[in-house]
């Protein structure tokens, strides 16, 4: 994930809504309280089972050489992002496991850069492995209670956190993704000379800002 030392939604001079959430590392505290932010009073479930759809609409005619194209210096391809977002669910997926059957539980941070150039299926079959995976956790946290909700772990780099913290941190993560995944795909297409018409108001048909 490309993060910022700050924080916002903002739209850019070239009119492109851009959201910026500051690095995990770099500062904990700022990176959980961005996601939250961003994920503000949606709900859980709308949002975690409509991300891979909402991707897939993004990409829809895009070339797959284009989705595995870098978009500008120290910014993901596409693609890339797709496979972050299989890895997050690996990862809220174990830790929604251990705090569902554990008390308490502490788990470790990871290094998302480090993960990201990991070996990946092809980019098609990356995005179906990604949408059965999160389909999968999504059948998990529905059947959860509201008391389920409220059972608690202990992140070792961000503290302690309640499950639904943990799910709103990744409806916040979904959504700058989601924003990431557009802007990617808008740079690439613009070089390419493709419309990128048709992709703005596939995007503001999200209703993310």
């Amino acid at each position: 994930m490309t993060t910022s030392t700050t924080t916002g939604s903002a739209v850019t001079t070239d009119g492109v809504h851009r959201i910026d959430i500051p690095s995990a590392t770099e500062d904990p505290a700022a990176y959980v309280s961005a996601l939250l932010e961003v994920a503000g009073e949606r709900d859980a479930f709308d949002v975690l089972a409509k991300t891979p759809v909402w991707a897939a609409r993004l990409f829809a005619d895009l070339p797959t050489d284009l989705a595995e194209t870098v978009p500008e210096p120290g910014e993901w391809p596409a693609a890339f992002i797709v496979g972050h977002l299989f890895d997050v669910d690996i990862v809220y997926g174990f830790r929604w496991r251990l705090v569902a059957t554990e008390d308490n539980p502490v788990y470790p941070g990871y290094d998302e850069q480090l993960w990201a150039p990991l070996p990946r299926l092809p980019f098609r079959q990356m995005l179906d492995a990604w949408t059965g995976l999160r389909a999968s956790n999504v059948a998990l946290l529905a059947a959860l209670t509201p008391e389920e909700w409220q059972r608690t772990g202990r992140h070792g780099e961000q503290g302690g956190e309640t499950m639904e913290v943990m799910i709103r941190k990744v409806i916040g993560h979904d959504i700058a993704h989601i924003n990431q995944i557009y802007r990617a795909i808008r740079l690439v297409r613009e070089a390419a000379g493709l419309d990128v018409a048709e992709l703005d108001a596939t995007y503001e048909s999200l209703g993310l800002r």
